[in-house]
């Protein structure tokens, strides 16, 4: 089948409210991305800064460009 047969056949389809959801889920992950979608669900952590004491911020004294 081709694309467009499978498409007409997905379209054609009766289906109730829940397999309308698993469609449109499975068809946004396929569009994004597996690895994109896993990355935005995972918790992020914080970089800490590698001078983390006095002189490490703008207010500690120096400031490096």
């Amino acid at each position: 089948m081709s694309l467009n047969q499978d498409f007409t056949a997905i379209l054609s389809k009766e289906m109730n409210r829940k397999d309308f959801i698993k469609h449109v889920g499975i068809g946004l992950i396929a569009l994004t991305g597996l690895s994109a979608v896993v990355k935005a669900l995972a918790p992020t952590q914080k970089k800490q800064s590698q001078a983390s004491g006095y002189g490490g911020s703008a207010y500690g004294g120096t400031k490096n460009n």
